[in-house]
């Protein structure tokens, strides 16, 4: 079964690492510290034997006019080390015979069955043997010397001793660790999950047309810019949709005017074709052919203007010389500007680097000096100037024009907006084409009133 909630994934792949981890930490431990733990133990044990062995040779050594069985001190040291240590100690002679013991009991008769079967740890002249039984427990044998020659054993018997480290205690602390992080994991889970449903919950209602709904997340972390990238296609999203349905209802009212003259002109055509007139068709024909020529021009605006919102060619931005490519265009606007009887007056440095894509900064630039010549005066003035700025080129486009209103200004790059009062047609695009090219290789514009006229001004990334 596949789990489709983000937040159980979360969940138990945390749990799943935590797992894992734990497993390596309980296998660690009880390697190296099981291991420090058993080295630890054989020193002390080594050093508490040599310890005993002396204790119990200097016993035998301070009256050595008595028989071990009538010594007394040494009896008694027998059985205060069996108090002190827990564990049951004799003493035998080299033939095997008990002469001392820290307890009434007789020697445990398993003892050669539960450890002498088994390897002894070697420590120097001691042997330790470890129980292999459920009880656990260690023996160990202390070599003893007697007197006259003779040795005798000191036998140790621990009941149980526990050689390595705390494992189930240590295991059982790993668990407890382990549900207490995992019950913590659960509101950091949440915590995540909880902003991306709301975005989830904002793409919904942003699909089923509330285009101005935002998701109010201000987090400086991955999902809070998430969210202000998300805020930033919602708000292209709805700039791009709203503007489809102007551009629709701008484009409706474009070509109705050239078909509505169409259609008059089809049909004075018809009736003077009754009437025999045939001569004065001719002149409706030309009109005919000249609002279809309007038309095309006017569809082909209106396909490159989509066109930009759709980015169906990516742009190859490469280094530039904007004088350069600003000589090559108004080397193409000389005729007209020669027929309106116009002024040119151009500064322009010989080197002003800008990067760019060559082709739609050329469409830009083109619409804009077309725009400039197009509705300058007969005996105006087109000024083009570029001038170096703290961080950009500025490129400055005057002509002769009267003062614009405010609104007129921020209205120029609307789509199929025409200034009241232009006799010239046009079908409103280029300076919309103009602004969205610009923008699109990281430059900006604006128009405003000036001294000589109207002034465009453009900055562009050096």
């Amino acid at each position: 079964m596949k789990i489709s909630s983000l937040y159980t994934k979360i969940f138990l792949s945390f749990l799943g690492i935590l797992v894992i981890a734990e497993a390596l930490i309980f296998v660690l431990f009880v390697h190296f510290a099981g291991k420090q733990f058993k080295d630890h133990f054989k020193q002390q044990m080594q050093s508490q034997a040599t310890l005993v062995k002396a204790f119990v040779e200097d016993k035998i050594r301070s009256e050595p006019h008595l028989s071990l069985a009538q010594n007394r001190a040494l009896k008694d040291l027998i059985l205060r080390m069996g108090e002190i240590y827990g564990a049951r100690f004799w003493l035998s002679g080299h033939d095997g015979g008990v002469l001392a013991k820290s307890f009434d009991a007789g020697i445990p008769e398993d003892v050669e069955e539960r450890f002498l079967r088994g390897r002894g740890i070697d420590m120097g002249p001691y042997k330790v043997y470890k129980d292999f039984g459920k009880g656990g427990g260690f023996y160990v044998l202390i070599p003893i010397r007697m007197g006259d020659g003779e040795t005798g054993t000191l036998h140790a018997l621990f009941q149980r001793i526990d050689t390595g480290p705390p494992k189930a205690g240590f295991a059982i602390g790993l668990a407890v660790i382990g549900v207490i992080i995992a019950l913590l994991v659960i509101p950091v889970s949440r915590q995540i999950t909880r902003p991306l449903n709301r975005l989830r919950q904002s793409a919904v209602r942003i699909s089923e047309g509330d285009l101005s709904h935002r998701v109010a997340l201000t987090g400086k972390d991955e999902i809070g810019e998430l969210s202000r990238t998300f805020n930033l296609m919602a708000e292209r999203l709805e700039r791009m949709i709203r503007g489809g349905k102007e551009l629709t209802a701008n484009v409706s009212h474009e070509l109705r005017s050239p078909l509505a003259r169409i259609r008059v002109a089809g049909e004075i055509i018809g009736e003077q074709l009754k009437k025999g007139e045939s001569k004065k068709v001719e002149r409706h024909l030309n009109a005919i052919r000249e609002d279809i020529a309007e038309l095309d021009r006017l569809i082909g605006r209106i396909l490159e203007f989509s066109k930009l919102d759709i980015h169906e060619k990516p742009l190859e931005r490469v280094p530039l010389n904007l004088p350069a490519l600003l000589r090559e265009l108004l080397h193409r606007f000389e005729t007209a500007m020669k027929e309106k009887g116009m002024v040119l007056r151009a500064e322009l440095p010989s080197v002003a680097l800008v990067y760019g894509d060559r082709e739609s900064l050329q469409s830009a630039l083109s619409n804009l000096l077309d725009n400039a010549v197009k509705f300058a005066p007969r005996g105006g003035e087109l000024a083009v100037c570029v001038a170096e700025d703290a961080d950009h080129w500025r490129l400055n486009v005057t002509n002769t024009y009267r003062n614009l209103a405010d609104i007129e200004l921020d209205r120029l790059f609307e789509p199929f907006y025409r200034v009241e009062g232009v006799q010239e047609r046009g079908t409103g695009l280029g300076l919309a084409i103009a602004k969205k090219m610009i923008e699109q290789n990281r430059g900006r514009i604006h128009a405003l009133n000036s001294e000589k006229g109207l002034r465009f001004v453009i900055y562009f990334p050096r």
